[in-house]
């Protein structure tokens, strides 16, 4: 294998190995993310049920 053969296939081997680890390292970051996301919510949605007034739950709301 002569110098400019050799040369093309390390740099195809290099920029599929840096490939390969960008789309693991995007892979990751969404799934942080989404878990991230799911459980803010949800515990934003406890957070609001836990701190509702009862009192105020039984009558209409923007009625005068």
């Amino acid at each position: 294998m002569n110098f400019p053969a050799h040369f093309a296939l390390s740099s195809l081997l290099g920029i599929a190995i840096w490939l390969i680890f960008l789309l693991v390292g995007l892979l990751l970051a969404y799934l942080v993310i989404r878990f991230g996301v799911f459980h803010g919510l949800r515990a934003h949605t406890r957070w609001i049920d836990e701190g509702k007034d009862r009192r105020r739950d039984t009558h209409e709301p923007y009625k005068s």
